[in-house]
């Protein structure tokens, strides 16, 4: 199905260094492919390539060939390849042109010349594939991250490509979206024997069904094509070393293993691996230190906040007191309100009903930059920040707001570069970035300043293993300092490592708000479409397969 032999390309800010290098592989039918790399190591200028924006498109050069069905993309017809190449790529707005849901999946439709009754049933089918079908006349601005992603696939879907690419298709979704995403997937790919190439970070669910990984390393260069678990195995130092992303389980059977709590005849991928493939486990491992409460001052309040949009409800009836050096997570199904919260808590939306208190003073009442020296926030989408030219000048923006000396702000600014790792890109445009460059400048845009509080939303989106550990070690050090973070995650791992708080929303309203610890006793997480973090899964699927692990440990 895709032919990709000895494929270069160089854009021209980066003329003497590729994107990507020398790559060759082919995809046959009814294959899946997992695509890993590290963050900027070429996955999404790869998939440009494969769908025919490039070279088409390219403000650049490229030597090699990329075949689809035996047509070279140099000499396809513009709109040829994506009749057999479905892409949902990593930012969904991006490939959006209508208003309403409906409309967005029938424009492709219509471009095909689809009968208008045919349109009609594959837009309900579709829908239905990704429980999209109440939303089917509204407004896409008004959907959620989550809901957005959705909507990209059913796009994709409907037009009935022979090849689909997924560039992080479930960064936004929910844990119960994103199983029930992957299942879509499965079956759409038994159905239609279609070829599938999947870019992820977080592959819980893709390695039961993946049939070979073709791993990009930092500069653009494949280092392995092959299955996954034969990597890990040989030689798992390389990987971790290019901060490439392994399932959870895998990572946490590794860490345990270096420090001799744990033995394994192989890595495991998959939880329900690790009876069979795990030879010893120290329960002491998967236990918590629970750190011990303390008093603070409250920073923060909101009281009986209500915000209505378009006549419906997206907030209601929120009572809500954060305190001085907290970290506080905000978790929830997809469109249950957790962006929503955070912008009106921090003051970049108002609320309809209700007050918000910041230093026990209204917060509508706070001249505008007196408050962001207060408050900073990271948005989902991280372009929706960005003001200056350069990777340079966006992080020492704020810093100029002061009286620094300039070469203060550019200590200041180099130290945050090295620890996002962006050194090397101080005069890029921040829109000429990776998805995931663009996320550490939005994080290190807010970091570098001295805000007491921090709301960061998905701020571990499209990162991979090496740049969300540094991300989450920078953030400890802030919450170390003093500064109440609230963040908005579908990373129950961080949310169980970091938070010392939870808050759970269900349309709109606050349904729990408790520590993680107390949290993960909940007998049944999944109605509130979120799951277990590794750890408290494993332990749950030892507890199951006690009797057989305890003979197999003997």
């Amino acid at each position: 199905m895709i032919n990709v032999s000895n494929l270069s390309l160089w854009f021209h800010e980066d003329n003497d260094k590729p994107i990507i290098s020398n790559l060759s592989f082919q995809l046959d039918r009814g294959e899946t492919m997992l695509l890993l790399g590290p963050s900027g190591s070429g996955k999404s200028t790869l998939t440009h390539c494969l769908n025919g924006i490039y070279p088409r498109e390219l403000d650049g050069k490229m030597t090699g060939d990329v075949t689809i069905f035996g047509q070279s993309i140099h000499d396809a017809h513009p709109g040829t390849i994506s009749k057999q190449v479905g892409v949902v790529f990593q930012d969904p707005e991006s490939q959006f042109c209508m208003l309403t849901v409906e409309d967005e999946i029938a424009f492709g439709l219509e471009n095909i010349c689809t009968p208008p009754l045919e349109i009609a049933r594959k837009i309900d089918e579709v829908l239905q594939m990704v429980d999209l079908i109440d939303d089917k006349h509204s407004v896409i601005s008004s959907l959620s991250g989550g809901q957005k992603q959705k909507l990209a696939l059913a796009c994709v879907l409907a037009l009935e490509p022979e090849i689909l690419i997924l560039d992080e298709p479930t960064a936004n979704l929910d844990p119960q979206a994103t199983q029930e995403f992957i299942k879509t997937i499965q079956t759409i790919k038994q159905k239609k024997s279609m070829g599938i190439i999947v870019i992820e970070h977080q592959l819980e669910g893709w390695v039961s069904f993946i049939d070979r990984s073709f791993i990009l390393s930092k500069d653009g260069k494949c280092m392995y094509d092959g299955p996954l678990a034969r990597i890990i195995s040989d030689n798992k130092e390389s990987v971790l070393e290019e901060g490439i992303c392994l399932p959870k389980i895998t990572k946490l059977v590794l860490t345990a293993a270096e420090q001799n709590k744990a033995a394994y005849i192989s890595p495991p991928l998959t939880i329900k691996d690790t009876p069979s493939l795990v030879t010893y486990m120290d329960n002491s491992f998967l236990e918590k230190t629970i750190p011990a409460a303390h008093q603070a001052d409250i920073i923060l309040s909101a009281s009986r906040v209500t915000q209505n949009k378009k006549q419906k409800r997206v907030l209601h009836q929120i009572d809500f007191d954060l305190y001085e050096s907290s970290f506080v997570a905000i978790i929830g199904a997809n469109g249950s309100g957790k962006t929503s919260l955070t912008k009106v808590l921090s003051g970049i939306e108002a609320p309809t009903h209700g007050d918000i208190l910041l230093r026990q003073h209204p917060i509508r009442n706070w001249k505008e930059k007196l408050l962001r020296k207060e408050i900073g926030y990271v948005f989902q989408n991280p372009e929706h920040q960005f003001i200056t030219d350069t990777v340079f000048d966006e992080i020492a923006y704020s810093l100029r707001l002061h009286p620094y000396s300039e070469s203060y702000i550019e200590e200041k600014v180099h130290y945050t570069l090295v620890n996002c790792q962006l050194q090397g890109f101080e005069h890029r445009h921040p829109y000429s970035l990776s998805q995931g460059q663009k996320r550490r400048l939005s994080v290190a845009t807010m970091i570098v300043d001295e805000q007491k509080i921090l709301f960061l939303d998905e701020p571990t989106f499209g990162q991979d293993a090496a740049s969300t550990l540094k991300l989450m070690q920078m953030l400890k050090e802030r919450h170390a300092k003093g500064t109440s973070i609230i963040m908005v995650t579908h990373d129950m791992d961080i949310v169980d490592k970091y938070a010392d708080r939870v808050l759970v929303l269900e349309n709109g309203e606050i349904i729990r708000d408790q520590s993680p610890d107390q949290l993960w006793k909940d007998s049944d997480l999944r109605r509130w479409h979120l799951d277990y973090p590794t750890r408290i899964q494993l332990q749950q699927h030892l507890e199951v397969n006690q009797h057989d692990f305890a003979i197999k440990s003997t």
